[in-house]
């Protein structure tokens, strides 16, 4: 199954690429670190058959006009809404894996009417990385590499920490071909733009008390210590959240799992539809 091309809107000041497939209820994906990692998943039938399917590449990834400014994770909530209006969809099932996970949780205490329900694929909160030892050795290592101008070495080295050590033969069965080569040319948006609107954004107990959609809580049965603890907090923090573990899977599950992510995913949107 081929995706079709990906085409350029104008919103809150900035030209971002979506692409809208697909009928049935709305499902929306917003990625994590690494532009294409929705791909692979977008075409699994359980999906792909009965639902309308859409995705965008944030600000300053891939097909998206690239960053020129400070942006914030409440900003990158905006554009998603922003998104879902541009196309039509007042309501939708959201779906947030990694640095995607957290911007739909501020989405969900800024919009909340916007959202059906929330997939969250391990959410790379903050408050849980930036106080991990072997998460701070990794971002450390990598940008060194990034400062020394090595930006290959600089993603090869966050890749290996997040998705696993041999991803390059995982990803290259799920992804489209050059899927690295891009991940690097998107090197600067991740390290001089996404990292730091991290920094000051937090989310606490008292603001997931606020959401009461439907919540899927998914962890990749391979991930890291660090992303096991996030999944523990968000389940302690969302205690009506479903808690499944993907077998097979890394941090990165909608590459590394597709079939069994879409298979989980679909199972958990027709129950609340």
């Amino acid at each position: 199954m081929t995706l079709p091309a990906m085409q350029r809107i104008k919103i809150n000041g900035a030209e971002l690429a979506v692409r809208d497939r697909g009928l049935g209820e709305p499902v929306v994906f917003v990625h994590g670190s690494m532009g294409d990692e929705c791909v692979a998943v977008l075409t699994e039938p359980s999906l792909a058959t009965h639902y309308r399917l859409i995705d965008y590449h944030r600000r300053g990834w891939r097909e998206s006009a690239p960053l020129e400014t400070s942006i914030s994770i409440a900003q990158q909530a905006a554009d998603c809404s922003a998104v879902m209006d541009h196309l039509g969809v007042k309501r939708a099932h959201l779906v947030g894996q990694s640095y995607g996970g957290i911007i739909l949780l501020q989405m969900a205490l800024d919009t909340p009417d916007a959202v059906h329900s929330l997939a969250l694929l391990e959410p790379a909160l903050p408050a849980i990385l930036f106080h991990d030892q072997a998460f701070g050795e990794v971002m450390a290592k990598a940008t060194s590499h990034y400062e020394a101008g090595d930006k290959a070495s600089a993603m090869e080295t966050f890749g290996q920490a997040v998705v696993g050590p041999a991803f390059h033969t995982v990803l290259d069965q799920t992804l489209p071909p050059g899927y690295f080569e891009r991940w690097v040319a998107d090197a600067d948006t991740f390290t001089l733009y996404d990292a730091p609107a991290m920094q000051p954004w937090s989310f606490t107990q008292a603001e997931a008390a606020r959401i009461t959609q439907p919540v899927l809580n998914l962890r990749g049965a391979n991930t890291q210590p660090y992303f096991c603890k996030i999944h523990e907090t968000i389940q302690i923090w969302l205690p009506h959240a479903e808690h499944v573990i993907l077998p097979d899977a890394t941090h990165a599950m909608l590459q590394t799992n597709p079939s069994a992510a879409a298979e989980r995913l679909a199972d958990f949107f027709v129950r609340h539809p």
